[in-house]
């Protein structure tokens, strides 16, 4: 694997190296926020490039840590880049959870830290769905405040909770996280599930926002159980996306990216060819810095648009 100093950027490459690149992947995955859009709109060229692409008899899906948006609006939005996928070439988290809690077969209740578009696919695929607290804990001054934890910490009503999952909720409270350690701890058998593990969120290249790895660190760290992680970069979502996508030779498939530890390490452990795009989240001298070789990529570009360079200085030398 590269470091990150020998890393060569796309349009660095010679005219041989680029003719070679473009016929080593017959499969294009890519990362969506950062990458194909960003929270102000488009990135640039990325609708040219991908038609590009697919005008070259590339095939497109892609893999979004994003469950704050249903499918219809992900599909409306490709849509209006003139790429309309099919709903299969879209995987979505909370489509995967819903995937994964049917493949072994979870009866009981699923407590869910999440947005109401997330829960909302786990209750229409018949699961029955736990949140809260939406309540007030008022801070009163007892000793301790034993009154205010046992009242709602020391046992968890409701039904029987199978599953506690965790993925993006802008409305997470300490509440939330004592109530899910709460399921954990009363039923040793209760799974605990990621959606995105991402740290930090990228809006676009000058914001960004606390993810939800924090808090899903916070769940193990208190339960001394490792979560199941079923975004990127998890194991659990490499193998659903190899036999959803029928890979059977990873590394004739690239896998675009704007983050290293998820989408490079995902990349890595899919078997892919990875591209890092500095579109979103990761400037050259993060990538540079990284020390750890299995989130670096292959190779790196400024943005999708580098393709249609890519394509016109291999056609130029025909």
């Amino acid at each position: 694997m590269e470091k990150g100093s020998t890393i060569k950027h796309l349009l660095e490459l010679s005219v041989a190296e680029k003719r070679a690149f473009l016929d080593s992947f017959d499969m294009i995955m890519s990362d969506c926020d950062g990458v194909v859009w960003n929270f102000t709109g488009p990135i640039p060229g990325v609708d040219h490039a991908l038609q590009t692409l697919k005008d070259n008899g590339k095939r497109l899906a892609f893999i979004s840590n994003n469950g704050m948006r249903t499918m219809a609006e992900y599909k409306e939005k490709f849509r209006k880049l003139g790429v309309e996928p099919e709903e299969h070439d879209i995987v979505h988290p909370a489509l995967t959870t819903v995937k994964y809690l049917k493949s072994i077969n979870m009866q009981d209740a699923v407590y869910c830290i999440a947005t109401e578009v997330f829960k909302d696919y786990l209750r229409n695929a018949g699961f029955t769905v736990v949140d809260g607290p939406n309540d007030h804990i008022a801070d009163e001054r007892v000793p301790n405040g034993v009154r205010i934890f046992s009242e709602y910490f020391s046992e968890c009503d409701g039904p029987k909770v199978g599953a506690v999952v965790v993925d993006i909720d802008v409305n997470v409270s300490l509440a939330h996280m004592m109530k899910a350690k709460c399921y954990l701890q009363q039923n040793r058998n209760c799974l605990l599930i990621a959606g995105a593990t991402d740290y930090i969120i990228p809006l676009d290249s000058s914001m960004d926002v606390i993810g939800p790895g924090y808090f899903i660190e916070i769940l193990e760290r208190s339960c001394g159980q490792k979560a199941l992680i079923l975004g990127k970069p998890g194991q659990a979502l490499s193998e659903f996306i190899l036999e959803q996508f029928h890979v059977t030779q990873p590394q004739r498939t690239l896998f675009i990216g704007d983050m290293l530890p998820q989408d490079m390490g995902f990349g890595t452990r899919c078997g892919f060819q990875k591209v890092l795009m500095l579109s979103g989240g990761t400037t050259k001298e993060m990538m540079l810095a990284h020390t750890k070789p299995e989130e670096l990529p292959n190779y790196y570009a400024n943005s999708f648009a580098d393709f249609i360079q890519l394509y016109k200085d291999v056609a130029n030398h025909q």
